[in-house]
């Protein structure tokens, strides 16, 4: 086991905290701040394993949450829910460089299992709902298990367990406070008056 290694697996446990810490983030700005972290973390470790598709995939999301967190930024508060023609064109410009780094880089019919997560990731914190975040990121934990029972990596599938298991107890607990927030505030009821 050499050094490289060590620290690589250092970087990928700091990745997976981050990670997880996300999934019990209450608003999107932090869940963007969080993964950025997260993806450097992530990008350091595939550096020292040399793993090509994996930095490629990465680089783009880091990419796209620093577009994710200007955006947060630039909003105004009551447009965060909001999508513009700049939402659109951006997961398009990213889903189609997923693309095509796949493309170049695929290496067999299960790598394409870490471009299914890592797309069905990127439209999870594309949208504006911390909520549908934490449910995508179920599947998303999922693809990437499946990928690391493929490939034999053990850590790697502790690691997305742990992940699976964040994503849904976060999931979880973002449904039960809203579901207390509209118990405590009901929204009012409008009712229309009929001519007579």
């Amino acid at each position: 086991m050499s050094i490289v290694y060590i620290w690589s697996q250092v970087f990928t446990v700091i990745e997976y905290a981050l990670l997880g810490w996300s999934y019990f983030a209450k608003n999107r700005k932090l869940v963007v701040i969080l993964d950025i972290f997260s993806m450097i973390s992530g990008i350091i470790a595939l550096i020292l394993l040399d793993a090509g598709l994996g930095i490629a995939l990465s680089i783009i999301i880091l990419l796209a949450n620093f577009y994710y967190l200007w955006d947060e930024n630039v909003r105004k508060k009551r447009d965060l829910k909001k999508y513009f023609l700049r939402d659109y064109i951006a997961i398009t410009v990213i889903l189609v460089s997923i693309g095509i780094v796949t493309i170049f880089t695929n290496d067999g019919p299960f790598s394409l299992l870490s471009t299914i997560a890592t797309t069905l990731y990127e439209i999870s914190i594309w949208q504006k709902s911390t909520k549908t975040y934490k449910l995508l990121g179920i599947p998303v934990a999922f693809c990437w298990a499946t990928y690391n029972i493929f490939i034999g990596s053990i850590f790697g599938i502790l690691c997305e367990t742990g992940i699976f298991i964040a994503s849904i107890w976060g999931y979880i607990k973002e449904t039960r406070a809203n579901k207390r927030r509209q118990t405590k505030n009901p929204t009012p009821k409008s009712y229309s008056k009929q001519k007579k």
